[in-house]
């Protein structure tokens, strides 16, 4: 168990365990670690990686023991998006595969942290879970002056860019037994998540260290009292200066080029996208001269905005509201949307009414836009603590079956993370940063310190996406991919306002989702569904969970009986259900 805010704790290091050489400088450690046999196959891949010109859509993969081979990869990532395709993971390489052998959560003396060299380790599983796109959390060396936790937080960088125009990587997050620079582990990493057809989107952070600001103060933002623009509850990160002259709205080309040198530096790792992080931190001028730059390079680069549809989120006071509609004219190609507020949406009408209004704002696009299924991100407390594992089942099912969505997790979602950490603000002796407090989000993926791999107790979770996503995918039958990616919505119309149901349809393919909102009690209704027939076969293509659940079929409508937070998709033959259905109850996006 957890306990929070106790003073005077503290962390407990093995007595008896070799120095730490991830807590020095890239140079130290390079000098003084000892270092595994030599590896010839990871030499000649990073030899081969830093000398030859490969051609265009061509990337050298190891495989393990066979050696190297080559693996023909075309980014395709912004069409993935736009046609609600990508399956995304969230992760942070430094706990990703992370070796905490004493069980406390902390990386400690003697323990392995995660570095981009053990988290290939762990992209088959990810793969066969149905994931095919990786959103990677901000990878940049982090500031130390204010910071928050012992290694200093993800979205407080250091430095984005190095002098030689290559992406800044955090040193942490090279293997020490094995050769090449950090960045050359980054590489390698990307490339096993090409050969295994994964995606890599990663996280550029909307603001920048205390460190950073005052190496660049010409990037800077200021308050009018000439005080450092800080976002409130934030005291390590500081806020970019994007307008040379607002009034004229010139923006600051200091930045712009900051931003294009970083794209450049994604582009030449071969990363497929980006994430904004806070997007609406820039403004839509801003994003109208990046986006395209981007493309100009990869047509395919993909963005997804964290911007939000209704709430100002961020903890500035004086940032603009979320205009999602604007990201998405920007340019980008996905936005968070609003599913982090699902367990405050008690009625079947809260979410067709949502789902209504973001098809019609993708509808006035001059081309498809999407959301992502951000029932949980790294800001987001755990979903376990809404209903448990069936809660994340429950919201699984639906988003691998709801419309302009791709299905998103937080890595440790999958197996039942509570993100309980018992560390969580004890005094650690040792720390990288100015701060011996291990800072943490408690109910949240931990951001602040080298802690635990992420993982709980529940494997049937893992079970449950991947069966939920072979659906989706078109594991189950290949017509599937299509109807859930592009078919009509249509809200099915109930006598209970906990039970959701809705049928997804396309040349003539009808999937039916009905499940209980309710996480505590059963819940009946009796559900019309236009053209049903009462010998229609049922065959539940999710496992089985929670309770049982009871159907009574007849003809135009089902009466059902649910267990709490239960989810059901049927394949059901109704192929005039769009013409029998209430026009306004049938929803389609546009392609």
């Amino acid at each position: 168990m957890q306990v929070n805010n106790i003073q005077n704790r503290y962390l407990v290091y093995p007595s008896q365990s070799a120095p730490r050489q991830d807590v020095q400088n890239e140079k130290s450690a390079a000098a003084d670690v000892q270092k595994t046999p030599y590896n010839p196959l990871l030499s000649k891949y990073i030899i081969k990686q830093s000398s030859q010109i490969l051609p265009a859509g061509t990337v050298n993969a190891v495989n393990g023991m066979a050696g190297t081979q080559n693996v023909q990869w075309k980014n395709h990532f912004k069409d993935m998006l736009k046609n609600n395709e990508a399956t995304i993971l969230g992760v942070v390489p430094r706990t990703m595969n992370a070796k905490d052998t004493d069980g406390n959560g902390l990386i400690q003396i003697g323990e392995e942290t995660g570095n981009f060299i053990n988290a290939i380790e762990r992209l088959d599983e990810i793969k066969d879970m149905g994931i095919n796109t990786l959103h990677i959390l901000p990878i940049h060396p982090t500031g130390k002056t204010l910071a928050m936790g012992t290694a200093g937080s993800l979205y407080a960088p250091d430095r984005f860019i190095e002098d030689d125009g290559k992406l800044a990587v955090d040193p942490n997050l090279k293997d020490p037994d094995t050769e090449g620079s950090a960045w050359d582990h980054f590489k390698m990493f990307i490339d096993e998540c090409h050969k295994r057809g994964i995606s890599v989107m990663l996280d550029l952070p909307s603001c920048a260290s205390l460190d950073f600001s005052k190496k660049h103060p010409e990037l800077m933002a200021k308050e009018k009292d000439g005080q450092d623009k800080t976002p409130q509850g934030w005291q390590d990160i500081r806020m970019f200066r994007v307008w040379d002259d607002e009034g004229k709205r010139k923006l600051n080309p200091a930045l712009l080029d900051m931003h294009k040198k970083y794209v450049d530096a994604c582009v030449e790792l071969g990363i497929d996208g980006i994430r904004a992080d806070v997007s609406r931190a820039k403004p839509v001028e801003f994003w109208n001269v990046i986006i395209p730059y981007s493309h100009s390079i990869d047509p395919q680069f993909g963005w997804l905005a964290e911007s939000y549809t209704h709430e100002d989120a961020s903890p500035q006071l004086n940032m603009p509201y979320d205009r999602p509609e604007d990201q998405y004219r920007a340019g980008f190609d996905a936005y968070y949307g609003q599913f982090h507020i699902f367990n405050q949406w008690t009625k079947a009408d809260d979410l067709f009414n949502y789902m209504k209004e973001n098809i019609d704002m993708s509808n006035r696009q001059k081309e498809p836009k999407s959301m992502i299924g951000s029932f949980t991100t790294h800001d987001d407390q755990s979903p376990m603590y809404y209903g448990g594992a069936p809660w994340v089942m429950f919201t699984t099912a639906m988003q691998s079956t709801l419309p302009m969505v791709n299905p998103y997790y937080i890595d440790g979602v999958q197996t039942g993370d509570y993100f309980l950490y018992p560390y969580d603000h004890a005094h650690a002796p040792q720390t990288q940063t100015d701060n011996n407090e291990c800072t943490v989000h408690t109910g949240r993926l931990d951001i602040f310190n080298f802690s635990r791999k992420p993982g709980g107790d529940f494997p049937q979770i893992q079970q449950f996406i991947k069966s939920s996503l072979a659906i989706r995918n078109g594991e189950i039958d290949p017509k599937f991919k299509d109807v859930i990616e592009h078919g009509s919505f249509i809200k099915l119309e109930t006598n209970n306002p906990e039970i959701i149901a809705y049928a997804r349809h396309k040349d003539g393919k009808t999937l039916l989702f009905v499940g209980n909102r309710n996480a505590n009690m059963r819940t009946s209704a009796k559900i019309t569904i236009p053209g049903f027939k009462a010998d229609q076969k049922l065959d539940n293509m999710l496992p089985d969970y929670s309770q049982p659940s009871y159907f009574q079929k007849g003809n135009g409508s089902m009466t059902v009986d649910l267990g709490p937070l239960r989810a059901h998709v049927f394949e059901i033959d109704t192929p005039d259900i769009e013409k029998l259905s209430n026009p306004k109850n049938v929803m389609q996006q546009k392609f």
